[in-house]
């Protein structure tokens, strides 16, 4: 049963896939569940971030997708966190990708040890968060690095996975790394399993599309290394509960 939680649509405004085209190549590639989970920066003075402008026209779409669909369609949102802007939006959400996309201040990533900074962030910027969801590509900075130079602060990293355990906040693996040069996901296997020895528990997979050719990809691969930890299961959010699916079947 394979699932993939994380696309993005043309209601955000880095895609311009239709839903009902995700959906479409959902079905194709034998997915079971696909989510949707277009954009929403609760702090909008970040260069290319955006707020949800027409979250009900929004749920109403997807609502047509679930009703008439013989795949499960979910209705997410990848909500941008900061430490100043964590108001979750209201709405009949099936659940949300928590996602911390800069650092205050910050406009340079080229100097400075930015994944502390980033880390310390995200820490603050989850704090009070308990509504179920996963947080996002937890070391998608590298995308933007020098070197794509990954994640090294051990300490803050362990103190938000065990902060987002207690909080019964899930993690994604993020297949788009693989499309990256790194050739990774994100996060990388070994924080992946720093959650899984901290005792996390519900991890989903999401590929981060924003084209339909990309709907889908490396599931199979975030699979085998899920497997690999030692994780039995992966969850997907419905009606904001978490929905185990046995990795045994795949």
């Amino acid at each position: 049963m394979s699932i993939d939680l994380h696309n993005h649509s043309s209601f955000s405004p880095d895609s311009k896939t239709p839903v009902e085209e995700i959906v479409e190549e959902a079905i194709l590639k034998g997915l079971k569940v696909i989510g949707i989970s277009d954009h929403d920066d609760l702090d909008d003075s970040f260069p290319d971030s955006y707020r949800m402008k027409d979250p009900e026209i929004y749920l109403k779409s997807l609502s047509r997708m679930k009703e008439n669909s013989i795949v499960k369609v979910l209705a997410g949102l990848e909500v941008g966190l900061q430490s100043c802007a964590k108001t979750l939006p209201e709405g009949d959400f099936d659940y949300f990708i928590y996602s911390v996309h800069g650092i205050p201040g910050i406009k340079d990533l080229t100097s400075g040890d930015v994944w502390t900074l980033y880390l310390e962030e995200a820490i603050e910027a989850i704090s009070g968060i308990d509504r179920p969801g996963f947080f996002g590509h937890i070391d998608f900075l590298r995308r933007y690095l020098p070197g794509h130079k990954a994640l090294d602060n051990e300490e803050l990293l362990c103190e938000l996975l065990r902060k987002l355990i207690r909080a019964g906040i899930g993690i994604e693996i993020n297949t788009s790394g693989w499309r990256y040069p790194y050739k990774e996901p994100s996060p990388q296997r070994w924080i992946v399993e720093k959650y899984f020895l901290c005792g996390g528990k519900f991890v989903t997979i999401g590929s981060d599309s924003h084209r339909r050719e990309d709907v889908g990809s490396h599931v199979s691969d975030a699979v085998l290394l899920l497997k690999s930890i030692g994780f039995k299961e992966v969850f997907y959010c419905e009606k904001m509960e978490y929905k185990p699916v046995a990795l045994t079947i795949y």
